[in-house]
């Protein structure tokens, strides 16, 4: 089989160690290994968001050391600037609209473009457009030079399969949709875990990893296919949702109620009444996952979704809403509006910053209201009717109620709701805590260490200067940090003004 595997970055943790490694684990004899990297082909990425030049001669020799330890009978491609050619060409972004409706050859460029823009600045409103304008004209056309490169370069290599890291991202997105319109097989790479537990890596067959259908099929076949007992299955899955209840750091990056207090409920909760917790999600989140994930959707916005059940839910119910703690100091528009639906005197409405507990809230309530939060499905497995409005991984597995209109959801909220089966709750964290069969076993360690001085420093087993960790974080310190502090980069990052 002939592979042809493309990175983006050489120093990007675990970016590299998961191609590497499966480069090392899934090679078979007569294999045909290519690996085509960017070498200054695009002006910027993910870890050198502003193009300088020091991180991208330090990027370009690690993967000449990679090569040499680990990549021996691979035949490297490098990307340079120079391999592309640069017609001119007018691009007409006049709003944010136009960026994230921007697309080549059936490329979706600037959907990915503004979803890393909306994960590293959570400014969902765009509050600098002129700054995120003048950024992303020149790497858009860096960019449909670069799928004019690919195009030609893939009808001629003719890989059976082409693989690459998650490819949410700009940097290497383009791959693919470009597989997807040549009929070429496609891989995306994965690593799960990290933070409390080593990292591992996972493949994804076919699509990438925020494909819902892909990974709902994944979840069910895990659960079919387990020697496990039905009993350690449960077990498993159970220490899921009572780690996160006791605050403890799984499946995610953050605990996010450590500031709450155990058992408290808002000031004057009536129990007597029923009640209804939303828990809504940050949406600048939910717009970094991408068009898949505001596919379908019911409502244009979360505050539109909750205003349209205080104006359709009957008299004798009462809605809390939980903002999300992570929506804590962020103030795009999305966010504040939350607080207006106060005038609204059927909603009690809970800041981030609140010490009151949401576990406490969920089991005081009726039913839960969620936007695809891990929320919605943790309802299901302690027992309660759990509503679900929006897109999610665990959509179809039968925990919650997925409401399809808005007849639906108001049928949801004021009639009389059973909690679902704890089975596909019990499913989806069966297959989050998996580290066993769905995870694919490594040759190499993947994992990364992080340090913490007066910058955040990160260590793996490849992350080598003639062979030592601490000579590569010296090198990394010298050419990634001081070197784009003091010089220029090509292409200014638009950091949002605040």
């Amino acid at each position: 089989m002939k592979k042809l595997y493309y990175s983006s970055c050489s120093v990007s943790p675990p970016h590299m160690g998961v191609i590497m490694d499966d480069i090392l684990s899934c090679r078979q004899p007569g294999d045909d290994i290519y690996l085509m990297y960017c070498q200054g082909a695009l002006p910027s990425c993910i870890m050198n968001l502003s193009g300088h030049d020091s991180y991208c001669r330090f990027c370009h020799y690690m993967y000449r050391q990679y090569e040499k330890k680990y990549l021996k009978g691979v035949t490297m491609l490098p990307l340079t600037y120079g391999d592309l050619s640069h017609p001119h060409r007018e691009l007409q972004l006049d709003s944010p609209d136009d960026v994230r409706t921007f697309k080549y050859r059936n490329v979706e460029l600037g959907v990915s473009l503004l979803s890393m823009y909306y994960d590293i600045t959570r400014d969902l409103d765009i509050s600098n457009w002129a700054g995120l304008s003048a950024w992303a004209r020149p790497l858009l056309g860096s960019l449909c030079d670069l799928v004019d490169y690919l195009y030609q370069r893939l009808a001629e290599l003719k890989p059976d399969q082409v693989l690459i890291y998650n490819g949410r991202q700009f940097e290497n997105r383009f791959l693919y949709d470009i597989t997807k319109a040549m009929g070429i097989g496609f891989v995306a790479l994965e690593a799960v875990g990290g933070h409390v537990e080593p990292y591992k890596r996972i493949r994804f067959e076919g699509e990438w990893p925020l494909n819902i259908e892909l990974y709902e099929r994944m979840v069910e076949r895990l659960w079919a296919t387990s020697p496990h007992s039905l009993e350690e299955k449960t077990r498993r899955a159970s220490s899921f949702y009572e780690k996160r209840r006791n605050g403890v750091l799984v499946g995610d990056t953050k605990v996010y109620t450590a500031m709450q207090h155990e058992g408290q409920l808002p000031e004057g909760f009536d129990r007597s009444r029923q009640n209804i917790a939303i828990f809504n999600s940050s949406q600048d989140e939910i717009a970094a996952l991408g068009e898949e994930w505001q596919a379908d959707n019911l409502f244009a916005s979360q505050f539109e979704a909750i205003e349209f059940m205080l104006q359709n839910a009957a008299p004798s119910l009462h809605f809390y809403l939980r903002i999300h703690p992570n929506l804590k100091g962020i103030n795009h528009k999305e966010h504040l509006e939350l607080y207006d639906l106060r005038r609204y005197p059927n909603i009690t409405v809970i800041p981030p910053e609140s010490t009151v507990s949401s576990y406490a809230l969920m089991d005081a309530c009726d039913k839960v209201v969620t936007f695809g939060s891990t929320t919605g499905v943790e309802a299901c497995f302690w027992g309660k009717p759990s509503i679900l409005v929006g897109r999610s991984y665990y959509e179809e597995l039968g925990g919650c109620y997925h409401v399809r209109s808005k007849a639906e959801l108001t049928e949801a909220l004021n009639g009389q709701l059973a909690p679902k089966d704890r089975l596909g709750a019990l499913k989806y964290a069966y297959f989050l805590m998996d580290r066993q069969y769905a995870v694919e076993q490594s040759t190499i360690d993947i994992d990364v260490k992080y340090r913490h001085f007066r910058w955040e420093f990160f260590s793996t087993s490849y992350f080598k200067v003639l062979g030592s960790d601490w000579l590569f974080q010296l090198c990394y310190f010298l050419f990634c940090i001081l070197g784009t502090k003091f010089t220029p980069g090509k292409q200014p990052f638009p950091w949002p003004k605040h």
